[in-house]
């Protein structure tokens, strides 16, 4: 058997760039994915190919916007309901808007930070409800390096992304005592 048969792995965000690769590699390992995004055309591409290289049984797929707490509980729905549950949510959902701090919007500093580092609170949330119901569970999140560096021009991307690693260490605090494991790696510039 492979490393992850029996699995369901949710990543957000994964219709394409390190999601798609992610849920690519979770699935050559055997697990079931639920990839999604919040692009139709994206998704539907994604979900055409992975069906061909992994077959209809270890696929399902959810058109998601992971800054909507009902649009994120409906595709968990989903998921669940295709494949009983979910043991792995990768938050890898994440936006970055190039622009100096004196001269960004706050509406563009708001975005990034609610896709960013809110969404993943939201799908934390939401997924640790069965995951404390089995006691036991994994929420990766996906911090890149910018939540340890200063940069020109990713002010809000790297204060989401130094918010998103302060969340992981909490969350990771907070849920120990039901086994559930949540990790954070950050990783750089490709």
């Amino acid at each position: 058997p492979k490393a992850l048969s029996g699995i369901i792995a949710f990543i957000t965000g994964s219709a394409g760039g390190i999601g798609k690769a992610i849920a690519k590699r979770f699935a050559e390992e055997g697990a079931c994915v639920v990839i999604n995004d919040i692009n139709v055309e994206r998704l539907e591409g994604a979900t055409a190919d992975f069906t061909k290289t992994f077959g209809k049984d270890s696929v399902s797929s959810a058109l998601l916007n992971v800054t909507d707490e009902q649009s994120t509980e409906k595709a968990l729905d989903a998921a669940c309901l295709a494949f009983g549950g979910v043991d792995i949510v990768v938050n890898n959902a994440g936006i970055i808007k190039r622009e100096l701090a004196t001269t960004m919007s706050v509406a563009d500093f708001r975005q990034v930070i609610d896709v960013d580092l809110v969404g993943p609170f939201i799908m934390s949330q939401l997924v640790v409800k069965q995951m404390i119901e089995r006691q036991e569970g994994k929420i990766i999140n996906i911090c890149s390096m910018m939540s340890e560096l200063g940069r020109n021009s990713v002010s809000a991307y790297a204060a989401a992304k130094g918010g998103l690693k302060m969340l992981t260490r909490n969350l990771a605090t907070e849920w120990a005592k039901h086994s559930i494991q949540v990790n954070g790696f950050g990783p750089g510039y490709f």
